[in-house]
């Protein structure tokens, strides 16, 4: 009897281990991405959306960022470049950055998967969901 019992302890324990090292995602985040769009929680009005689509555009030619295997990452626009820490949560939907030189920050993972990064972002008083693509 005691047997049976532990070989079913033994079953659940490796169960969720293999559930939890399936829902660690960091191996797909670490690389350089770059900005493929932006998509704002409310419609952008019409006379603004020039302005936005440059900006977007401006975007995905200078801002690359970097996460990198011990847990540190860096940002680039142009020539600034900002430096912090990032982990994720248990199960990869959130990841928790911190800057150098600011406060820590928590983005909602939306996907993240070898070819795509997608987090939302609250700026401004504004959500911004910031789709990313491995930086070529």
């Amino acid at each position: 009897m005691k047997i049976a019992n532990h070989s079913k302890l033994i079953v659940i324990l490796v169960s969720i281990l293999m559930l939890a090292s399936c829902s660690d995602k960091s191996k797909l985040l670490v690389k350089t991405w770059m900005v493929e769009n932006l998509k704002y929680s409310h419609q952008v009005p019409a006379e603004m959306q020039p302005q936005i689509d440059k900006s977007v555009e401006e975007l995905r030619k200078s801002f690359r960022l970097t996460y990198n295997t011990d847990g540190t990452y860096n940002t680039r626009n142009n020539d600034q470049v900002l430096n912090g820490k990032w982990i994720l949560n248990w199960n990869s939907s959130v990841i928790t950055s911190t800057p150098d030189k600011g406060e820590k920050k928590d983005f909602k993972i939306m996907e993240l998967s070898e070819n795509k990064f997608t987090f939302k972002a609250v700026e401004g008083g504004e959500e911004v969901v910031f789709e990313m693509v491995p930086a070529k």
